[in-house]
């Protein structure tokens, strides 16, 4: 499916009929409530394109209140107002995730419009990279003040409001870059590994105020970003190193963010969930 559309996740897989229908008892209406979000409200950065888009649109679509954050303003007013053509409640907000004055000023902006914050999806990310011959202080700062501080410096200001809410729930979006070793990589990789332990830590920390911290470790996805750093031939060289003999479309990022997010992983926490097909098996 393009990156583009977006077919609703959530009236997807509860609300059509399956393909060979069985009688459980009710099991459809027991499971349902496990994915429901209605009346709780999610923070995803980096949600203008690409993931941040598919995750922004898919928990919407399950009920919740989203704020679509990244830099671009523009941008987001496009993913809040798809939302709301299709029914949901979001809000659009620019932020550069390493400047705390910004994040604070995110966190703010939910308060007023929507009172609380049961779900922060850290997705905003820069795919800056060197070699080990072209890192010095600015590449560096760059790269760990987006991907790391910023997810840090939104847990901290967001954190009274997870423990408040009964049901907060942290997803950090690493990758799968950060479990091998990636020859002439010094910043993206690292930097994700990083994120990984941090996400470990977070869930020791805050178990005890009832917050949920887990990752999700992306394989290679066909979103814009992926498009623009790889051409065909070496998209189609991953496909077939992957075991299910394909990429992944941005909404198959959707089930696992839902789960992560919801009810349905109430005893889930400091986990890295691989999302790549079999890749990394």
């Amino acid at each position: 499916m393009p990156e583009g559309t977006a077919e609703p996740f959530f009236r997807r897989r509860f609300d059509a009929e399956p393909a060979h229908s069985v009688d459980c008892g009710g099991m459809h209406e027991r499971l349902e409530p496990l994915f429901d979000l209605s009346d709780r409200v999610a923070v995803v950065t980096g949600a203008s394109r690409g993931l941040g888009r598919a995750m922004a649109i898919g928990l919407a679509q399950a009920g919740a209140s989203v704020v679509v954050a990244s830099r671009r303003l523009d941008a987001c007013q496009l993913v809040v107002d798809e939302i709301a053509a299709d029914g949901g409640r979001a809000v659009a907000a620019a932020v550069r995730m390493q400047e705390p004055e910004e994040v604070a000023a995110l966190v703010a902006l939910t308060i007023e419009r929507f009172g609380r914050i049961d779900v922060v999806v850290n997705n905003a990310a820069t795919v800056l990279d060197r070699g080990i011959d072209g890192v010095d202080s600015a590449t560096f700062m760059g790269a760990f003040g987006t991907n790391l501080l910023g997810p840090l410096l939104l847990v901290q200001a967001a954190r009274p409001l997870l423990a408040a809410s009964g049901h907060g729930s942290i997803i950090n979006i690493v990758s799968i870059a950060a479990s091998a070793a990636s020859p002439g990589r010094y910043l993206y990789p690292p930097v994700k590994a990083a994120l990984a332990q941090v996400t470990r830590s977070l869930a020791r920390d805050l178990a005890a105020e009832g917050v949920r911290v887990n990752a999700i470790s992306p394989g290679t996805f066909r979103t814009d970003m992926v498009q623009k750093a790889f051409d065909d031939t070496t998209i189609d060289r991953i496909a077939s190193a992957t075991p299910l003999g394909r990429v992944a479309d941005p909404s198959e990022i959707v089930g696992p963010a839902l789960f992560l997010a919801s009810d349905a992983a109430s005893f889930v926490t400091g986990i890295v969930l691989t999302v790549d097909g079999g890749f990394t098996a």
